[in-house]
């Protein structure tokens, strides 16, 4: 699983080099492609755990479905 893991983050850690190397020692304004993706995952998991805390709310607004069955009649063949 570690060997996966590293050939996933394999591109992110060339590029980051290949960054540095052609920029020198400058200061690097950019973010980093690895910092924009632990970002987002934490911006889907903190928006699925408030969907979840306030499940009720939404519910009572129509916001989200609730768990009454699909009627038979459409569904597929």
């Amino acid at each position: 699983m570690l060997f996966a893991l590293r050939a996933l983050l394999a591109p992110w850690r060339s590029y980051s080099r290949e960054r540095a190397v052609a920029q020198g020692d400058g200061a690097d304004r950019s973010a980093s492609p690895l910092l924009i993706y632990v970002a987002a995952t934490l911006f889907v998991v903190l928006s699925i755990l408030l969907v979840d805390l306030h499940w009720d709310e939404l519910h009572a607004l129509g916001l989200v479905g609730g768990a009454e069955p699909i009627n038979a009649v459409f569904m597929g063949p």
